[in-house]
């Protein structure tokens, strides 16, 4: 499949097959993932891998996501869109594997009265650890695409990152997504796109 149709085709899934993911198969994605760019090549991400007993701890601590996330749900979805997702947060549609990706974490202050040229300053760290780490996780998703598998990213997590991190054990990092990962049970249809997203500027209209 080229890389096209990769992108194209990638849809988030949120109901999984009852199978195992071979570990060498997610090494091999992850691997050829970190190879994604990064600002000012530091490459200062982090991936854990997690399935097992752990795994069931993550989606216990994951599933106190809704009662904060359920309120901005309902100002965007028809209650039967709404109920779905909640129950997705649940159980994580059964997926074998989650994936969490990290950054350092930095700490900002931002204030109403700084210029863009004092607020890049002072949030550059941050800023630029997230879009790097945007470029390996869409380095992630289409590499599990390729070999079968699917994949949902998530960020609404971060609600309760503090709970995620004590589960895992993790210090000094800042969450950024959280990626189930596993063999598809579902085909969702392909959301459309939406318009007027590209402006030409310099180009001789036809």
């Amino acid at each position: 499949m080229d890389i096209s149709a990769l992108i194209r085709e990638r849809r988030s899934i949120r109901k999984y097959h009852d199978r195992e993911v071979p570990q060498e198969v997610l090494a091999k994605i992850l691997e050829d993932a970190l190879w994604a760019p990064s600002a000012l090549n530091r490459q200062n991400w982090q991936i854990v891998a997690v399935r097992g007993e752990q795994k069931e701890k993550l989606v216990e601590a994951i599933a106190k996501t809704n009662k904060y996330f359920k309120p901005h749900l309902e100002k965007l979805f028809p209650e039967k869109m709404v109920n779905i997702t909640l129950q997705f947060f649940r159980t994580l549609g059964g997926a074998p594997v989650i994936l969490l990706v990290y950054i350092p974490k930095i700490i900002v202050e931002i204030h109403p009265e700084m210029n863009s040229l004092e607020r890049y300053q002072n949030e550059q760290g941050r800023l630029l650890s997230f879009i790097s780490a945007a470029a390996l996780i869409q380095n992630i998703l289409l590499l599990a695409k390729a070999e079968g598998l699917g994949t949902c990213w998530m960020t609404a997590p971060k609600h309760v990152e503090d709970e995620i991190n004590e589960v895992m054990g993790i210090e000094g990092k800042e969450l950024v997504s959280v990626i189930p990962i596993g063999y598809p049970d579902q085909k969702p249809p392909a959301p459309p796109r939406k318009d007027n997203k590209v402006r030409w500027i310099g180009f001789e209209q036809k």
